[in-house]
């Protein structure tokens, strides 16, 4: 008995509208001293032939947080919460992103969480979750798609 509700594989949730702000964008820039000023100057980045300052690689877990935010405010509920994670045994496990566009400020893009499915692994004693989050634009189409896992140990009664 595992302590993920895996009732919830294949669970796809509703779009989620984010507005991506340049001020929020190039501060997170700064932040993980990014030194590239198409991610912090609007005239530099429409030099290289953007329309806008552009986000940088890891910028979809910000815009992940901020439709959780705006979810919670709709009254949706929380990926975690629906696959039932317990935060005193869970682990992050591996993530990896693959790019199919970039990321604009000024962007109104949705974000798409989805279930995968679960697995385990060291015999029972560990339980995973494989979530998958899309950053989609209206017009340009899927942008990014990351992949990651959760992780529970076990606790020992919990085991089967």
């Amino acid at each position: 008995m595992g302590l993920f509700d895996r009732t919830t594989a294949g669970y796809e949730s509703a779009p989620i509208s984010v507005r991506v702000e340049r001020g929020a964008l190039a501060f997170f820039a700064e932040t993980i001293g990014e030194t590239d000023p198409i991610h912090c100057d609007a005239g530099v980045a429409r030099a290289a032939g953007h329309p806008d300052v552009v986000a940088p690689a890891t910028y979809p877990v910000v815009l992940e947080m901020a439709a959780q935010k705006q979810a919670a405010r709709s009254g949706a509920t929380d990926i975690q919460d629906l696959i039932g994670v317990d935060n005193r045994y869970v682990l992050h496990g591996t993530e990896a992103y693959e790019y199919h566009g970039l990321i604009f400020a000024g962007d109104e893009i949705e974000v798409i969480n989805r279930v995968t499915g679960f697995s385990d692994a060291k015999q029972g004693a560990l339980e995973i979750a494989h979530l998958e989050m899309e950053i989609r634009h209206p017009d340009r189409g899927t942008l990014a798609i990351a992949e990651r896992k959760l992780i529970h140990r076990l606790p020992p009664e919990a085991q089967s």
